[in-house]
């Protein structure tokens, strides 16, 4: 007889990560994780939760609130997606008694515990499925996050929303405090072609009066509705300036990361827990988030990032040119097939010297064509590859020790990008 494999039972559910690109706007509701989470006995009514949506920066912005309060001595459950390598990075225990690892993906759920709590809920899973609904692979993961921290007695959990906000499977539960990252475009067939309907689906974690919001800097579109939101609950929001503070000193690359840690000690602020005045320094002197501005092999430099939508490629490119000034850039891309590929180009061109067009084994990746070398990287040396592997191994022939080469475009490039130098933990 075959022993159970939870990861293979997991990989069963729909998944629409992997389907993003053919989904409509009404595949997406709460009704699902609503009857999962009753079923599984309500696993987030005692969890002190900090709620994140937005566009950009919702990892790093967790990450930072998750290490400020580990820092200032508390065990965080920390929910996050996509996944680089294996879906235990997507559910992890910042333990107080752990400070000190050095691990990039440290506190990760084990596979044991993975199956231990799958096995736990196979009968709710069965009855939900026997009315005739189907959970998704998001909305499993999800309850079994929240039983694990709900089992563990963790003192905050910082929870990431998926997609959206209004009806992520995240938002089944109650939130302390909500968080709303900057708002760009990006999904725009689910979430709506402009910053206010965007920002309608993300403000929808604000939802009741007890809640403490805290906004970052957002276009004036953006900022109305989230507001607005604010305002029907009666709730006076904590936003958060454009400018940076000087005086933070961060680990993590780029001016974006610096109002990312803006956000996040201020959100840690309104839990009104008791915390050291070094936990915040200690906190952002050691951020391991791999994937984000990563640097994989020296002589010459690679950088990894997984930038996929317009505003993190700008910002991409402007950490570009900070770190790297006037070096020579050659640039690996694979982008997933739902984004808008022409501005995310628009942001890139200007900083790289050669450009590899490749794809990722992913479902969603998209193919690039000649034509499309042309429109979005005239005058430039243009060569489209079949996937990562040839396209590192031909970049890193031609360049120089003193040149960079960046790969970026998603998550999914990165990680293979990881794997194929070696950086990854399989």
């Amino acid at each position: 007889m075959t022993a159970f494999n939870p990861h293979e039972y997991l990989n069963s559910f729909a998944n629409f990560e992997s389907q993003l690109h053919q989904l409509r706007p009404e595949d997406f509701h709460l009704n699902r994780i609503e009857k999962f989470l009753d079923l599984a006995g309500n696993p987030a009514k005692a969890l002190r939760i900090i709620h994140v949506a937005g566009t950009k920066g919702k990892g790093s912005t967790c990450l930072i609130m998750a290490r400020i309060l580990q820092e200032a001595g508390y065990n965080v459950g920390l929910y996050t997606s996509p996944h680089l390598h294996r879906l235990n990075e997507r559910i992890r225990i910042l333990s107080k008694d752990n400070v000190n690892s050095k691990d990039d993906f440290s506190g990760c759920i084990t596979d044991e515990e993975i199956g231990f709590t799958v096995n736990f809920l196979r009968p709710f899973i069965t009855q939900i499925l026997n009315t005739g609904e189907n959970l998704t692979y998001f909305e499993v993961l999800t309850v079994i996050a929240l039983i694990y921290f709900s089992k563990n007695k963790v003192d905050v959990v910082v929870l990431e929303t998926g997609l959206g906000g209004r009806l992520d499977a995240t938002n089944a539960v109650d939130s302390k405090v909500a968080v709303i990252t900057p708002i760009s475009y990006d999904h725009t067939k689910i979430l709506g072609s402009t910053l206010s309907k965007i920002a309608f689906e993300k403000a929808g974690i604000i939802k009741n009066l007890h809640q403490k919001v805290v906004i970052a800097p957002q276009e004036i579109d953006a900022m109305k509705v989230i507001v607005q939101r604010c305002q029907e609950f009666g709730i006076q929001p904590v936003i958060v300036p454009k400018e940076n503070n000087p005086s933070l000193k961060i680990s993590l690359a780029g001016e974006h990361q610096q109002i990312n840690a803006c956000v996040a000690i201020e959100a840690v602020k309104q839990l009104g827990l008791k915390m050291d005045d070094e936990a915040i320094p200690k906190a952002l002197k050691y951020l391991p988030w791999p994937g984000r501005f990563e640097l994989l092999k020296n002589n010459p430099d690679v950088v990894a990032d997984g930038a996929h939508n317009d505003a993190s490629a700008k910002a991409l490119a402007e950490t570009m040119k900070e770190k790297y000034p006037h070096k020579k850039v050659s640039l690996i891309l694979g982008i997933s097939q739902d984004k808008d590929i022409a501005t995310i180009c628009k942001y890139l061109n200007p900083i790289a010297s050669k450009i590899f067009l490749t794809k990722a084994k992913h479902p969603r990746a998209h193919t690039f064509v000649s034509q499309e070398a042309q429109n979005y990287f005239a005058d430039k040396s243009v060569e489209i590859m079949d996937n990562l592997s040839i396209a590192l191994e031909k970049a890193l022939k031609q360049a120089s020790q003193e040149d960079v080469i960046l790969i970026t475009g998603s998550v999914f490039i990165v990680a293979e990008a990881r794997e194929k130098l070696g950086t990854s933990p399989i």
